[in-house]
This record gives C-alpha cells, sequence and structure tokens, in this order.
C-alpha cells in the first residue's frame, strides 16, 4: 500500500521544512500509539505468531513421525536439533543481514522461506528428507525473530516499548499451544502431515507485510534517507518534529562515521568494550532459556504420555502449560517497566527452577499441571520475554539486528542441544524426574548469570543506552541527544560521578519508560 506513508501528512504539513535527526526521533519516540501503529504493529505480530506456530509443530507431530518411519527415541531428538540448527543459522544470519539492508523486505521474506518449505516437509517421502525440510523452515524461522523485534522496538513509542515487545513475545508463545491444540483437532483425524499443509499460511502474511510495513525510521536515518524517514515520522506520529535550522543529513548527528559503516552487521562489535561481559551473560541466558522453552515444548507430550495420559489428553494438558507462558509474557512487559529489566530476569528465571524441583516430584494429574503452569509463567513467560525486550534495547541501531539475531541463535542453540539430550537420556531408561532436574538446573544458572551482569535499561531511550555503553562515540543520533543534555551545568556532565545518560528521575517518571 504504497500510500501508507506518503499520503499520512496533517493538513499544512507538507512542505519543505527540513528537521533534525534528532527532532525526527523525539517526535517517534514521544508520539501517542495510533491507529497507524496498530496497523504496524498487528502485521508484525501476526507472522510472529504464526512463527511461533510452525516451532511448536515438531511436538504435535513427533508421535506420528515415529510410528510412521519406525525410528527411536534417540532418532526423533533429532528432528527438533535439525529445525534449531537452521534457526540458529537463521537467526545468526538475518540480523547482519538486516541491519545493512533493513528490516522490511528481509522480515517478508523470512516468512515465504519458512512457510515454503513446510510444503517439503509435508510431502516428505523419508525421515532424513524431512529433517532436511525442517533444517530449511528453520533458517527462515529463527530470522524472522532476528529481524521482528529490532523493528517494533524503532518504531514503537518508547513508553510503550516493553509492553510491546513483550506482548509480541506473547504472541509468538501463543502459537505454542495454539499449534498444540489444533493438533489434537487434525491430527487424529487427518494425520501429522496436515500440520504442515497449515503451516502454509504465512505466505498470506508476508504479501501484507511487503504492502503495508514502513522502513525503519532509524535504519533510514543512518543511511542518511532521511526525506523517506521524515514521510514515515509524519505518517505516524502525532508529535510534530521542531523545524531544525540544518539539514540533518549535513550534521554530524546524522552521519555514519567510516567505522560505523564498516562495523554494521558486527559480531566483533558486540565483544568489544562495555557490551562484552553484557554480551556474554546475554546468550548465557538465551541458551538455557531456548533449552527451557524448547526442551519443554518438544518433549513434555511424551513424558506426559509415559505418566499414563492418553496422547489427546497429553497435547492438551501442554496446551495449558505453554499457555501459561503466554500469560506471564503479557505481563511481562508491565513488570520489566514496573521494577525494570534485570529484576524480572533473574526473579523469573530463579523462581522457575525452584518450581522444576517441585513439578519433577509431583505425581497426580491436577499438581502436574499447576506447578507446570507456574514455573512456565515465570520461566518462559517474565524471564524468557523480558530477555528480548532487553536483547532489543542493548546494542545501537547500526548493530541491533546483528545483536538481537545472536541472541536469538544461541537461545535456538539451547533448542538444538536439549531436544537431543532429553531423547539421550529418556532412550536410558531414566526416571522422569531426571527430566525436570535438568530444567531445573538451566534455570538456576541462568539467574545467577542474569544476576551478575544484566545492564538495567529502564527509563532509557535506545540512543541513550547505545551513549552509555559507548561513550567515546559522538556521531550517532541518541549520542548528540545526549550530549546537549549533559552540558557542564547538568547533573550528568563529565565532571559528575555519575555516567553521561542524558535523563532525570522526572524525565523517567513523565514518560513512564
Amino acid at each position: 500500500m504504497a500510500s501508507f506513508v506518503t499520503d499520512a501528512y496533517p493538513t499544512g504539513s507538507r512542505q519543505k521544512t527540513e528537521h533534525g535527526s534528532s527532532e525526527l526521533l523525539t517526535a517517534l519516540d514521544d508520539s501517542a500509539f495510533t491507529k497507524r501503529h496498530g496497523v504496524i504493529y498487528g502485521t508484525a505480530l501476526a507472522g510472529h505468531f504464526l512463527d511461533g506456530f510452525v516451532i511448536n509443530t515438531t511436538g504435535v507431530v513427533l508421535p506420528g513421525v515415529i510410528a510412521t518411519y519406525h525410528i527411536t527415541s534417540k532418532q526423533a531428538g533429532y528432528l527438533s536439533s535439525a529445525l534449531f540448527l537452521g534457526m540458529l543459522v537463521g537467526a545468526a544470519i538475518a540480523g547482519i543481514v538486516s541491519d545493512r539492508l533493513g528490516r522490511k523486505f528481509p522480515l517478508a521474506v523470512c516468512l515465504l522461506i519458512f512457510a515454503g518449505f513446510s510444503v517439503l516437509a509435508a510431502l516428505s517421502w523419508s525421515y532424513p528428507s524431512l529433517m532436511a525440510a525442517r533444517f530449511c523452515q528453520g533458517i527462515g524461522l529463527g530470522a524472522e525473530i532476528a529481524v521482528v523485534l529490532p523493528y517494533i522496538t524503532e518504531f514503537v513509542p518508547s513508553r510503550h516499548r516493553a509492553p510491546l515487545v513483550t506482548t509480541a513475545t506473547a504472541a509468538w508463545l501463543v502459537g505454542l499451544p495454539v499449534s498444540a491444540l489444533v493438533g489434537t483437532a487434525v491430527v487424529p483425524t487427518f494425520g501429522w502431515r496436515s500440520m504442515f499443509y497449515i503451516g502454509i499460511a504465512p505466505v498470506v502474511v508476508s504479501v501484507v507485510m511487503l504492502a503495508v510495513l514502513p522502513e525503519s525510521v532509524r535504519y533510514l536515518l543512518r543511511k542518511q534517507r532521511h526525506a523517506e524517514a521524515q514521510r514515515v515520522v509524519f505518517a505516524l506520529s502525532t508529535a510534530r518534529p521542531a523545524p531544525s535550522a540544518a539539514r540533518p543529513a549535513d550534521t554530524a548527528a546524522n552521519v555514519p562515521s567510516a567505522p560505523e559503516q564498516r562495523t554494521a552487521g558486527s559480531v566483533r562489535k558486540l565483544l568489544t568494550g562495555r557490551y562484552l561481559k553484557f554480551t556474554v551473560s546475554l546468550w548465557f541466558m538465551e541458551l538455557c532459556a531456548g533449552a527451557f522453552l524448547y526442551g519443554l515444548s518438544t518433549w513434555l507430550p511424551s513424558i506426559l504420555e509415559k505418566k499414563g495420559i492418553g496422547l489427546i489428553g497429553s497435547l492438551a494438558y501442554t496446551a495449558i502449560i505453554t499457555a501459561a507462558g503466554v500469560l506471564g509474557a503479557l505481563l511481562a512487559g508491565y513488570v520489566a517497566k514496573r521494577v525494570g529489566r534485570r529484576p524480572a530476569i533473574v526473579c523469573g528465571l530463579l523462581l522457575s527452577g525452584l518450581l522444576c524441583l517441585w513439578w519433577g516430584a509431583v505425581s497426580t494429574t491436577l499438581p502436574v499441571i499447576v506447578i507446570g503452569c507456574v514455573a512456565t509463567f515465570f520461566g518462559s513467560g517474565i524471564a524468557g520475554s523480558t530477555l528480548f525486550v532487553y536483547a532489543s534495547e542493548l546494542y545501537p541501531t547500526f548493530n541491533r539486528a546483528t545483536g538481537l539475531g545472536w541472541a536469538a541463535a544461541w537461545q535456538k542453540a539451547g533448542g538444538l542441544v536439549i531436544p537431543t539430550v532429553i531423547g539421550w537420556v529418556l532412550a536410558l531408561h531414566s526416571s522422569n524426574y531426571i527430566f525436570f532436574v535438568l530444567f531445573a538446573v538451566i534455570s538456576l544458572l541462568a539467574g545467577i548469570s542474569g544476576l551478575v551482569a544484566t545492564f538495567e535499561t529502564k527509563g532509557k531511550t535506545i540512543e541513550q543506552i547505545a551513549a552509555f555503553l559507548e561513550p567515546d562515540r559522538t556521531h550517532n543520533v541518541g549520542e548528540s541527544l545526549v550530549g546537549a543534555a549533559a552540558s557542564p551545568s547538568s547533573p550528568s556532565s563529565p565532571s559528575s560521578p555519575h555516567p553521561v545518560t542524558g535523563f532525570t528521575a522526572q524525565y523517567d517518571q513523565e514518560t513512564g519508560r
């Protein structure tokens, strides 16, 4: 829909007035959440939901695949691992591509990839062919996660950033129980292949994305495509930028330095300076979070079956337990906004770990469901969703998708390793309690890592976060804003014992970030 941006100027706004990059970003961040925001956000949400839906088909189809291809539990674990290996590759590559080529087109292509290979999975003629299809499908699934969350982070008003990113994660998590419920309805009648035919639906959303979504304003400004950025801001924002005396393309705030041009989409930059300890901790937490989330969604139906629950019952109970994670994700944004990212992540992980020890010790159906719901509420819901908010805020625009993509890649590495490990454990006829102890240890270790090294981003714009973590960079838009705020008379001036941040307690209270 080409007119989405260009025809959205208010009366009298179609003029040659120039606006600085800082003014455009301020208008974008301070806007109310409008219907146009809703259209963009809803479209991105639909694609993210389908990503979660398609991922969880592994757990739904696994019993049928085992019966069709006559494979062992150990071999069955390889199917999920093939998917997550593809997701790891997709997440790692897509972030780099998106930081260099933009958000809109790569996002639409991601959906086409995992929808297209869903057809091949449905038509698979052998177990290796199914594994190959799921690997290729995983590339698109992992890539979508790496692109969509930076995109949302960069266009939503700042005060709504945490709730909207966690709601997007909730939409992704909704795909997990919905997949289980759909599987309960269609697999007994139409067979496991029917789930992959349903997985073709993302093609429609991909086409809508190409028609509706504008490019990221922050990406456009970094590429010095100022006119396009200005049109998008006027289309979206209810706050109007003040005129600037100089064209932003000619100011230091908008011109990427030569090193930045070379390091856009750089993994190395994630591991330098102040970013090093935060990146390593983030990657470890995502590794554990992926093991927790994907290990449960893949093997929980089979574990429940081993407890004497039938196929339909095990799928239904898995849907209920994973749905608790959705509720946690919906509340995570408000928790993170109120208490901060670090407390939400750390407390969620530690509580989930302790609950898993209790979960494995009970045997009757009701306690299994209730404790499982609470464990996933805190683990994959509160902590897991807040981790993605944190990852989408931590890095500067020129490296944001790369940073989140590699964080997501480590999450997929957890999903790659844990299903195979569980398959080996179950093949040894181990106690079911070992299954839950494993998830308890994973969550507790992640919580300790978060306690030791998590940078609190609450109350800061994404430019201010980059300014703190890279104090020597003065060419970025956000850092120019911070530098202006940090005058010698300011409490955040270089002479102050506190680092330059450019925000005050009153500012935090007024914005509610």
